[in-house]
């Protein structure tokens, strides 16, 4: 599978991000990605974290960006999780990821752990998605997961055992702590999951300071391609035998009855 990951610096332009996402989008096609991966709310940032202009730009599962990806997914036969979106619902706001293919919509996953740092905190503007997304596309799975999402290795060892051999991180990760956290924290949930990891960062902008350095990292934790922090597309191919090979050599087996306790410690 051919691969091409959109690494673009999103503002509050709304038209001029779908423009570039789709720009970008069609330039990851043309040189030969089968699926493509765009970042966290890549239609729309608010500069200020305005829950108001969240709401404003919030968008249904017919809305003009979903739309604009359902057309380039048709018309190419490729696979695209189109990052994330503000998506409201019975006058809630979610920070959700939806997954669309040439036959429509295959799914949405909803951010479970919404981001608090500092002066930010998600919790204000989002509600929290409840489940898990895994995909079957080609005979592949394909774990879907978002940015926050990342430090919690439940939810990735969760996607595992749902059959995930490639799990999807969506991310605006910052800068202050992208330059300790984000290679090892990906690093990490591929190689103890024994996964292809994808990331697909925000890149440096003016509203905020993102990370870039989105990257495709293999189940043995080898970096096989990485972006700077600029806008870019960057192509990888990979080989799902990949998978198979690391898992057959390095068996790792769950303990279910260990892992039951966990519960018990849960407050």
């Amino acid at each position: 599978m051919i691969i091409g990951i959109i690494q673009i610096g999103s503002t509050e332009n709304k038209d001029e991000n779908i423009r570039k996402a789709l720009e970008f989008s069609e330039k990851a096609i043309e040189e030969g990605s089968e699926l493509i991966v765009l970042p966290e709310l890549f239609n729309f940032i608010s500069a200020k974290g305005n829950k108001e202009d969240y709401l404003k730009n919030a968008e249904t599962d017919n809305g003009l960006t979903i739309n604009s990806m359902l057309k380039i997914a048709k018309s190419h036969n490729v696979l695209i999780i189109a990052g994330s979106i503000t998506e409201i619902e019975n006058e809630k706001l979610y920070n959700t990821s939806y997954v669309i293919s040439s036959n429509g919509i295959l799914g949405k996953y909803r951010k479970i752990h919404l981001f608090k740092y500092s002066n930010i905190d998600e919790s204000k503007i989002f509600n929290p998605g409840k489940d898990p997304l895994v995909i079957d596309y080609n005979n592949r799975k394909i774990g879907i997961t978002i940015c926050f999402d990342l430090r919690f290795p439940e939810l990735f060892r969760l996607e595992t055992i749902m059959g995930a051999e490639l799990i999807v991180n969506i991310s605006a990760f910052l800068e202050e702590t992208g330059r300790k956290h984000w290679i090892p924290l990906l690093k990490a949930r591929a190689i103890e999951n024994q996964i292809y990891l994808v990331a697909a960062n925000q890149a440096l902008t003016n509203i905020r300071r993102y990370y870039g350095h989105s990257c495709i990292i293999d189940p043995w934790g080898k970096i096989l391609c990485k972006a700077s922090n600029k806008e870019e597309v960057i192509i990888q191919k990979i080989d799902f035998n990949k998978v198979k090979e690391v898992r057959e050599k390095m068996p790792i087996k769950i303990k279910k009855e260990l892992y039951k306790k966990i519960e018990e410690y849960l407050v």
